[in-house]
């Protein structure tokens, strides 16, 4: 079997897990708070990436240690992460507790759409195809949150908008990976920003009085106990697998992770999908593979003669993400 091969049916695997992780939690939730299930997968996930991390804390290998500051580098990197993946997590576990896996599944999918947006809020302007790929996005959304079809209005919930939320940091948190998955060591990046997600999980648990018993804990052992599989090796799984396929590839596999959360949904949760949502979540998913398509963005320079109008735009794309994101919490809260 050929490295290409074997690195795909690596991510394959890597979407199948992931994709259960919707079911498994969402059963799991109906007995523990949404922050005790992200602690205790994190605390999971940090104790199956330690060894690992452990192993290469010595060794300036695999390009890990290009910076003067590189000791201290995979913290930064891995605590900026995880701050965003925390973020990403509990707004997304407090959605999928009032939603079904197989809608959450799909509109967390959404943010291999918003990677691109965000990007273009950094400086860099994005190809054609990824703003067809948007557009086609939003409409899938549109489809499968119930409208579209006999005359529906939109139903886009409370917590779909927190997930919908959650896909801004999710998307953010890629941003991060990519601008330091070269200067730092995999392992060492993985094993901080894992530790950080566990901590602040842990604290916010605390504070909003989501401890659960320890019979609750034994209870939801599978969904907590899936963090060894969804964060130590999905991502392993991911990590290796994108040395022998480009980005591009593997963010065409990644998204079937939604399909599988929406049969498992059905097969495990008896949930129903109408119509209206499975044909949303076909036009989601091709919107994905559109976007990835796209050629590699171009870096934005004060030299371009449309440099002005290119930062107005900048400035109203930030503008209309943020003020998104607050008003979907505004109306998840109220």
């Amino acid at each position: 079997m050929s490295p290409k091969i074997r690195a795909i049916l690596y991510l394959v695997l890597t979407a199948v897990i992931w994709g259960l992780s919707f079911p498994i939690g969402r059963h799991a939730l109906d007995t523990i708070s949404p922050m005790a299930l992200s602690t205790f997968r994190y605390m999971f996930g940090a104790l199956a990436v330690m060894p690992l991390a452990m192993r290469w804390r010595h060794r300036q290998a695999l390009g890990s240690y290009l910076e003067v500051d590189a000791p201290l580098l995979w913290l930064k990197a891995g605590f900026m992460s995880g701050v965003l993946m925390t973020a990403g997590t509990a707004l997304q576990l407090y959605g999928l507790a009032h939603s079904t896996a197989g809608k959450a599944g799909f509109l967390t999918c959404l943010y291999l759409s918003l990677v691109p947006v965000l990007a273009f809020v950094s400086g860099y302007v994005p190809r054609l195809m990824v703003w067809v790929g948007l557009v086609m996005g939003l409409a899938g959304l549109y489809l499968l949150t119930g409208a579209g079809t006999g005359g529906e209005s939109f139903g886009l919930s409370g917590s779909d908008g927190l997930i919908l939320v959650a896909d801004i940091f999710w998307a953010l948190q890629v941003l991060v990976t990519g601008q330091y998955a070269l200067r730092v060591n995999t392992w060492l990046f993985m094993f901080a920003q894992t530790f950080v997600c566990f901590v602040l999980s842990m604290i916010i648990m605390i504070f909003t009085g989501g401890t659960p018993s320890w019979s609750d804990f034994l209870a939801t052992l599978v969904g907590t106990g899936w963090g060894i599989l969804s964060v130590g090796v999905g991502f392993a799984l991911q990590t290796v697998a994108q040395r022998h396929v480009s980005a591009t590839t593997a963010s065409l596999i990644l998204p079937f992770q939604a399909v599988v959360g929406a049969v498992a949904g059905v097969i495990f949760l008896n949930e129903t999908m109408t119509t209206s949502m499975i044909m949303g979540a076909v036009v989601l998913i091709l919107g994905s593979f559109v976007a990835q398509f796209a050629k590699d963005p171009v870096l934005i320079s004060k030299e371009d003669k449309n440099w002005k109008t290119i930062m107005a735009l900048r400035i109203f794309t930030a503008g209309v993400i943020g003020g998104g994101g607050i008003f979907l919490l505004i109306r998840a809260v109220f």
